[in-house]
């Protein structure tokens, strides 16, 4: 990992995606960081007026991106005086939409992986925050979910969350392989499995422990089983209870990634869990 792209909207979530990725950059000596923020304005807001009848002209466009970009240059100067020497942070303003606007960022720059804050509605709402999945679900690079609460530590245990029901979703694993310089920390993987599909003879577990000690040969790991049917608690009840410090999503039509894209888990993943969860693409 080099490059660590970061939305910000200068929300208290987005701030703590941003410290979170200063401390983590300091601790692996990346290279540089590159926060982005986007400037929109509609046609339809340029020719009709708002509530207030206030309708914004040209001047009005002006002095709002220039603010934006006042704040962007100010929060740079921030995390510089916190970053090691030799981390550079790189500012992006674009004018299109969020989605639009970071897809281009990572076709420039290629990024690493993009910081996200989420929200916990106990305190300020983040924009970026609220566009959480759709960021997730786009994205061609991995995804690093922050939670409000979380504050960086070197990470020595992370949880997988799998559902081993075929042999195909194992090989996900190889992704891990993909961020570079990425911290090699024990890994526990989870599989989740309320049918206990695991104990039946036709099960592939021979078949599965052989491609996991291929695949992990670079990681210490260990394989869990949870019965829990409700994903997002077993996933986050076994991390909090085995003092797993980040989750680790895998792609795929029956991963964690998948239920994340439903409005429950999304909730949950946003109010509840405390734990960073990294989604791999």
């Amino acid at each position: 990992m080099k490059t660590i792209l970061i939305p910000v909207d200068f929300s208290e979530p987005s701030n703590n995606a941003v410290n979170y990725a200063v401390g983590l950059s300091n601790y692996q000596n990346l290279n540089q960081i590159i926060l982005f923020t986007n400037f929109y304005v509609t046609l339809f807001e340029q020719i009709y007026p708002s509530a207030d009848f206030i309708q914004t002209n040209e001047d009005d466009i002006i002095k709002q991106k220039n603010l934006l970009q006042e704040k962007l240059e100010n929060l740079k100067s921030q995390i510089l005086k916190k970053l090691n020497p030799g981390i550079t942070v790189k500012v992006a303003l674009p004018e299109t939409s969020l989605l639009r606007g970071i897809l281009e960022i990572i076709e420039l720059e290629n990024p690493d992986v993009v910081f996200l804050g989420s929200n916990n509605y106990d305190g300020e709402i983040s924009s970026i925050g609220n566009s959480m999945v759709e960021i997730a679900k786009v994205s061609p690079v991995p995804v690093f979910i922050v939670p409000p609460k979380a504050t960086y530590e070197p990470v020595k245990n992370a949880l997988v969350a799998c559902d081993f029901r075929t042999l195909n979703h194992v090989s996900l694993l190889h992704r891990l392989h993909n961020i570079k310089h990425w911290p090699h920390p024990k890994l526990t993987l989870l599989n989740v499995d309320p049918a206990n599909k695991h104990l039946l003879p036709e099960h592939p577990e021979l078949e599965i422990k052989g491609m996991l000690s291929e695949i992990l040969k670079d990681y210490e790991y260990e394989l869990h089983y949870s019965t829990d049917k409700d994903i997002l608690n077993g996933v986050l009840a076994f991390a909090d209870q085995h003092n797993q410090q980040i989750i680790i999503a895998l792609p795929g039509v029956h991963s964690f990634l998948y239920t994340l894209t439903h409005n429950s888990i999304t909730e949950g993943l946003s109010t509840d869990a405390n734990k960073p969860v990294l989604i791999l693409k």
